[in-house]
């Protein structure tokens, strides 16, 4: 297995508004091949800016805890595949530090039961707790008074929003997007998302949906000050 050590300074934020300097952090990257085709990075951190080592325990238990619960997710791809080609790709795309929140994401592709997907998965800790962050904790805590759609989605790590934040998520993203597209309205209305903090801004990541891969990309709402 391989092992990458990453120290000093966290990934700097996406957006131009908040292209400050990330405060510092130290974490590990290990690389992990529960299956023959199958590959999972498994993060686990050191040292973050805020944090005491009981917090630190609580995010790295979760973090092994996600990265058990992404293995058995591969197994299940190599069921659906029914003895045809498939893979799992799991690999550490961003960590994020905010003042009320570390965002940990990965992004994921994976091939089971023949068709392609692309996907984030994103792990959010409260500071200076350690806690784990659900999304629909999150979204509620940056806008209380927002609603959202009720989900028949067994991944609770899904929102759907409803027009009112839909219209949100387009006109802030029309503001800092430089390939915002318009042809993408409908699709960002009615897609499902999965959310982190970067800076202030709540950023989201709709599913793959196959006719509107070009239209997959970070998202976010600004809340207001």
């Amino acid at each position: 297995m391989r092992t990458l050590v990453l120290a000093a300074c966290i990934a700097m934020s996406s957006w131009p508004s908040e292209s400050q300097a990330a405060p510092q952090a130290s974490y590990k990257v290990r690389d992990s091949k529960p299956m023959k085709d199958a590959s999972i990075q498994i993060v686990s951190f050191d040292s973050v800016a805020g944090l005491d080592q009981t917090a630190m325990k609580k995010i790295n238990t979760t973090l092994i805890a996600a990265s058990a619960w992404f293995g058995r997710e591969a197994k299940k791809c190599s069921t659906y595949a029914e003895g045809h080609p498939w893979g799992y790709e799991l690999t550490l795309d961003k960590v994020l530090l905010s003042e009320k929140y570390l965002s940990v994401v990965f992004a994921k592709s994976t091939v089971c039961a023949g068709s392609p997907d692309l996907e984030k998965e994103a792990r959010v800790f409260s500071i200076p707790t350690g806690n784990i962050v659900p999304a629909m904790v999150l979204f509620k805590k940056i806008f209380p008074t927002a609603k959202l759609v009720s989900s028949m989605s067994p991944n609770k790590e899904l929102i759907q929003l409803d027009e009112e934040m839909a219209e949100a998520l387009i006109g802030d993203s029309k503001e800092v997007l430089k390939t915002y597209d318009s042809e993408c309205e409908f699709y960002l209305k009615h897609a499902s998302y999965r959310i982190w903090m970067d800076g202030k801004n709540l950023i989201l990541f709709p599913e793959f949906i196959q006719p509107a891969s070009f239209c997959q990309k970070e998202y976010l709402i600004q809340p207001e000050e």
